[in-house]
């Protein structure tokens, strides 16, 4: 396994991890408690604090603890907004920004928030005066990431954030794939609100802070009331052992922070530049205003899904983990102006600390090949017999990491009758073959081309074609999606089954 995907998590760094062990071991005071113990637990809480603090330029007490990104994101938009009041408030935000701005955003807008969504330009940046103009009289507050997490393009929020002093509006910033790999100095930078998170810089996963600037102070509304805990603005006890490896992963990031910078976008550019020698491979972000690790490309020609199958070895995203549940292209790349099937066919690249050449040279030889692949099977050139494995159920299991390829079942005679369903961009594609004899079906075979629910619809069917008759050729998607216990997301490969029968029951009657 390469592990390429970074920018989704990091593995937790050797001196984070001892920064914790003392906490899982035998430490367990409560920070909050008056008493020896309790006092141990909030030195090491402050301790941590000022090194979150140190690598951002910010001063320690305006470090807030929250549970991750998604929860300092809802803190700002929601806890700044409530403060204000919503009434005849307006906020400017981008279409591109992670699902933990633009869901909480989109609550607000519900429940009257006027909004106004910026779309990126074709390199997914979001210019200064593209804000500025948006900009109306009741304008509270702007929200913009400083690196995209998918394209890891980098918005000039620097060059926009004295824009936004001077007109007294409340500026937050996600910069959670910007700290630690980029330098950011708030000493100097007037963001008011700025959102971090642990697991992207090498700390424990379930941890993150909130910048909130003192001096002007923003005010907030606490989304999480108990005991009135971090000023007032989060209650709950402290995760100390969480605290005090994000506090010591950002030490660590801040030693790191040139060498890693320089040594990530060298091999950012030396992956680039293999994977570009591919026809049809284009760059999904601006190909100089980006951050060191992340690279993201759109292949042309292949299905995105039957892309990501080839490449059950190599860790790699096909956009945000955030919202990969959805299964839908990346509504990021959409905003880019991508298409459907080229912001499927995309996949990020994220590289880390312990990435190097050698990874990177079989990162790009893996991809290569399975794009190759993928695009020669889509074409006319027959790809070579596969014998699929099954589960006990008699067809092969709905999820197939190990084919990079379409399955073939065995060839019939030319006389053989066909039946072909797919859409009009060949993304997807099933056909099935049936030899009559007496009557019946004697013997079938399919073709797939596209994601493994279709190949293994295809191959279910060729089962079930032999020895019936061809009026005894009815069969729906919801039979195929309840026998092969397709999911929702899934349908169409149901879908795609139920027209491919449809397709060669027809041709069988005009034989």
């Amino acid at each position: 396994m390469i592990y390429l995907d970074h920018a989704a998590t990091t593995p937790l760094d050797p001196a984070a991890l001892q920064a914790m062990l003392p906490w899982l071991e035998g430490g367990f005071g409560n920070p909050a408690s008056d008493h020896a113990w309790g006092h141990a637990a909030r030195a090491a809480v402050e301790r941590a604090r000022a090194q979150v603090a140190a690598l951002i330029g910010a001063q320690a007490d305006e470090i807030v603890w929250t549970s991750g990104a998604t929860e300092s994101n809802n803190l700002a938009l929601k806890g700044a907004l409530e403060f204000r009041g919503l009434r005849g408030a307006h906020l400017v935000t981008a279409r591109s920004e992670h699902k933990s701005v633009v869901d909480p955003v989109r609550h607000l807008e519900a429940q009257g928030l006027r909004v106004t969504w910026l779309k990126p330009d074709a390199q997914g940046r979001i210019a200064v005066e593209q804000v500025l103009a948006a900009l109306a009289p009741d304008t509270a507050l702007v929200s913009l990431m400083w690196v995209n997490n998918e394209t890891g393009v980098i918005n000039p929020v620097e060059a926009l954030a004295p824009r936004l002093r001077e007109r007294g509006i409340l500026f937050h910033v996600d910069a959670v794939q910007a700290a630690g790999k980029l330098p950011v100095d708030l000493a100097h930078v007037p963001i008011d609100l700025l959102s971090l998170s642990a697991h992207k810089l090498y700390g424990p996963q379930g941890i993150g802070a909130l910048f909130v600037r003192k001096r002007p102070r923003a005010r907030l509304s606490p989304q999480l009331h108990g005991s009135g805990h971090e000023q007032g603005m989060r209650s709950g006890t402290l995760p100390v052992h969480q605290i005090a490896g994000f506090g010591e992963a950002c030490r660590v990031a801040a030693e790191r922070l040139a060498s890693d910078r320089e040594r990530l976008s060298a091999l950012r550019d030396r992956l680039q530049r293999q994977l570009q020698a591919l026809p049809g491979v284009h760059l999904n972000g601006d190909p100089l205003q980006r951050a060191p690790g992340i690279l993201n490309l759109s292949f042309a020609g292949v299905e995105g899904e039957s892309l990501r199958a080839s490449l059950g070895d190599l860790a790699v995203s096909s956009g945000s983990a955030c919202s990969s549940a959805t299964r839908e292209p990346s509504y990021v790349l959409r905003a880019l102006g991508r298409d459907d099937e080229l912001a499927g066919a995309s996949l990020r690249f994220s590289l880390g600390r312990a990435t190097g050449e050698a990874e990177v040279d079989q990162a790009a030889a893996r991809v290569a090949q399975a794009v190759r692949t993928l695009r020669r099977i889509a074409g006319t050139e027959p790809a070579a017999p596969v014998a699929p494995p099954h589960n006990a159920h008699g067809y092969s299991a709905p999820v197939w990491a190990a084919f990079a390829a379409p399955v073939h079942a065995a060839t019939l005679p030319d006389g053989a009758l066909a039946g072909t369903a797919g859409s009009p961009a060949g993304a997807l594609r099933l056909r099935l073959q049936a030899d009559l004899e007496q009557g019946r079906i004697a013997r079938a075979a399919f073709q797939a081309y596209g994601c493994p629910v279709t190949i293994a619809v295809g191959e279910w069917l060729a089962a079930w074609l032999e020895g019936r008759r061809p009026e005894e050729l009815r069969l729906s998607a919801g039979d195929l999606s309840s026998v092969l216990e397709i999911s929702d997301d899934k349908a169409h490969c149901g879908l795609l089954g139920e027209d491919a029968v449809l397709a060669l029951r027809r041709q069988m009657s005009v034989a």
